[in-house]
């Protein structure tokens, strides 16, 4: 699949829910897709989980 029909996917089902729940769950729906491409991208290779970790405690990488 394309990024643009997972992100049509994933507004949709964000939509549906926010019509029958509201915002806050449609919020929670939303963030948990995107914590589910996280752990999906960490696990194919496409995301470095150490590189990302270095990055949010502001840590440089080497050149090496």
């Amino acid at each position: 699949m394309t990024p643009r029909v997972v992100g049509i996917a994933v507004g949709l089902v964000v939509g549906i829910v926010w019509m029958w729940l509201g915002f806050g769950p449609a919020l929670l729906t939303g963030g948990l897709a995107l914590v589910g491409w996280f752990v999906g991208s960490c696990i194919e290779g496409t995301i470095q989980f150490t590189d990302v970790w270095s990055a949010i405690q502001g840590r440089r990488r080497s050149l090496d």
